[in-house]
């Protein structure tokens, strides 16, 4: 078994850092040391999906977590999928006036792609990267593109009704 944990805190408030969390980081400056995100679900309710990356070098291991429960703050996840044979997460974000501490634990189970050892070596130096800059360049992006598709839209409408 392979075990994971990091306390962080972020400048923003609670509220904003569940939104953002939902976006998948536009892009992360890579190191020298592995380093590990996650995106979120829309909802945060059992049954929805968490995405997991771990980035090492010019290799990336990925995998889903299914949600058990969300209760004030406290995220349990599960493996859904992935080249682990057991995963449980623990997401905790906090209210601590203009910051969030953020509080993750993992820990793994049977790996079906390589040794123990070798991901307990990458996880050893591993952190966890928020990235909320980079992720709200991404909502913006999205917004964007969906705010384009409706214009475009209402274009084809308004053609339509004056056609003929």
């Amino acid at each position: 078994m392979v075990q994971f944990s990091q306390t962080s805190w972020q400048e923003y408030t609670l509220a904003n850092m569940l939104e953002t969390m939902r976006y998948a980081p536009m892009n992360m400056t890579i190191g020298n040391n592995p380093v590990i995100h996650y995106t979120l679900p829309k909802a945060l309710e059992a049954g929805e999906i968490v995405r997991y990356t771990v980035v090492v070098g010019f290799r990336k291991i990925c995998w889903t977590g299914r949600i058990s429960s969300f209760n004030n703050g406290k995220i349990l996840v599960r493996l859904d999928k992935g080249p682990f044979r057991g995963f449980n997460a623990t997401h905790e974000f906090t209210d601590e006036g203009n910051l969030t501490a953020c509080y993750d634990e993992f820990s793994f189970q049977g790996f079906s792609e390589f040794p123990e050892e070798t991901f307990a070596k990458v996880m050893a130096s591993a952190s966890i990267v928020y990235a909320v800059a980079s992720r709200k360049d991404m909502r913006d992006a999205l917004l964007a593109i969906e705010s384009k598709k409706q214009t475009q839209g209402f274009v084809a409408i308004d053609q339509s009704a004056t056609a003929g």
